[in-house]
């Protein structure tokens, strides 16, 4: 019985400890959480920080690692380059930290307008995901003219005919 015992509670132990953190992509401050999706331009590089909280031990040096992943819209592993300025992750005894504009993320100039990513970027044993978008259009909001005028001629147009029923 003693036994049983013993194995539960070294069971429970090991359960409680197995995430050794919780892990996040910041903004390039280190301010905020980065949005989830991701939305980058082809051509361009955007840069972000490593979040790090509930460290299981102190003083722990964790080495950096990434992986990018083509999800749909014609998206190539290949278009997509993640790269972490530092070989490790060191919180020290700080709680929660933060490596502040480490992770640059670029999207290839050539990359599909409608590809979609997955990356993970993590240190040591934890990881964090995040959905990556290309937005290679760019929505233009017409003239005010452009709309005014077609809007004013059917007001007119609306206003004469009316005008016109009454004589």
């Amino acid at each position: 019985m003693k036994k049983i015992l013993i194995a539960i509670a070294v069971i429970a132990l090991f359960t409680g400890t197995a995430a050794a953190y919780d892990a996040n992509i910041w903004n390039a401050a280190g301010t905020a959480a980065a949005g989830n999706p991701i939305v980058i331009h082809p051509g361009e590089t955007l840069t972000f920080s490593y979040n790090g909280a509930n460290f299981a031990s102190e003083n722990q040096v964790l080495p950096y690692y990434s992986d990018v992943e083509a999800v749909s819209g014609g998206a190539a592993d290949t278009d997509m380059t993640v790269t972490i300025s530092k070989t490790n992750f060191e919180p020290g005894i700080a709680d929660p930290y933060t490596d502040v504009a480490v992770v640059q993320i670029t999207l290839d100039a050539n990359a599909p307008a409608t590809g979609q990513w997955r990356v993970t970027i993590g240190a040591g044993e934890d990881a964090i995901t995040k959905d990556v978008g290309s937005a290679a259009r760019n929505f233009l909001i017409p003239e005010f003219p452009t709309i005014a005028l077609p809007v004013a001629a059917i007001l007119g147009l609306a206003f004469f005919m009316q005008r016109r029923k009454e004589e």
